[in-house]
């Protein structure tokens, strides 16, 4: 078996992944244990939030998440059954619904941010100066440029 040989992309590659990977698990392993939250959750209610009254369509969550519709239907029926979602009609299709946050799912969410912005804080503010932070969204944004 040949070795496989690394380039500059590749290594960056790795790196990106591992402190992706790294960061990700220490948030998940906060929100769950002072908050009792996932962080796959968490995000489905920030994507909530900001979506405000208005909901989002379970196919748009579906797509958004990237995610089948029965895994989004799925998703959304657990988080409906603990108060935290809840399913409205939808005003101009009479037959679909939207998803907004519930009264709870507003209160877990508020506290569950609160918790996830000092945790970004820490574990990206206070390790990387003003000016990385800048050179660092700077990068990441062309990375997804089209």
């Amino acid at each position: 078996m040949a070795a496989t040989r690394t380039t500059p992309a590749s290594e960056a590659w790795r790196s990106l992944l591992v402190a992706f990977t790294t960061l990700r698990d220490e948030f998940a392993h906060e929100l769950l244990e002072k908050e009792g939250i996932h962080l796959e959750h968490y995000e489905i209610l920030l994507m909530l939030y900001e979506a405000g009254d208005e909901g989002i369509r379970p196919s748009d969550l579906a797509e958004r998440r990237r995610v089948t519709r029965s895994g989004a239907t799925r998703l959304t029926d657990r988080l409906e059954s603990k108060g935290i979602v809840e399913r409205r009609p939808c005003g101009d299709d009479r037959r679909g619904n939207v998803i907004v946050l519930a009264k709870e799912g507003k209160r877990i969410f508020t506290r569950a941010g609160r918790l996830h912005l000092a945790g970004i804080e820490r574990l990206v503010g206070q390790r990387l100066t003003l000016a990385e932070l800048a050179t660092l969204q700077t990068l990441l944004d062309k990375l997804v440029e089209p």
